[in-house]
């Protein structure tokens, strides 16, 4: 793995034919070594090298995402999934997340988009709930 993770696993996301094929917890969910991990890392990294170019991935505005990304994939509702799209444009022209960030949920909501599989929206869902829980511990040792 390179030290882009979240370019890395976009593109890894991109090329695959559905996100349950990628999205894998025993890849994404490992402290240190999974994907979620790395990408809030990468994210915490960029903003400490380049404030400006990257905003602070703070915990409250990814909540905000996730709440609405688990009530998506509890529902599977394609409606409301569409609706994040600009939502998330919002955000990333707010400069509230990061652009690499914001290429990432959009590819995997790309995927969603088509799926009729239920295990694609679970994976999702987890795998977001991985990078709040990281981002969160990440937080806190900031603080400490």
């Amino acid at each position: 793995m390179g030290n882009n993770p979240i370019e890395e696993f976009t593109q890894k996301i991109e090329r695959a034919s559905s996100l349950s094929e990628v999205l894998l917890p025993k890849e994404f969910a490992p402290f240190e070594t999974g994907w979620a991990f790395k990408i809030v890392k990468q994210l915490k990294e960029q903003h400490k090298d380049d404030k400006r170019k990257y905003p602070e991935f703070k915990t409250t505005q990814l909540r905000k995402i996730f709440t609405e990304i688990k009530e998506i994939c509890q529902r599977k509702d394609k409606e409301r999934l569409y609706l994040l799209y600009p939502k998330l444009a919002y955000s990333k022209g707010r400069k509230l997340i990061p652009d690499n960030f914001y290429k990432l949920i959009v590819a995997c909501l790309d995927k969603l988009k088509t799926s009729n599989n239920e295990e694609d929206f679970e994976r999702f869902e987890e795998f977001i709930t991985a990078i709040v829980a990281y981002n969160k511990y990440e937080e806190s040792n900031e603080n400490q």
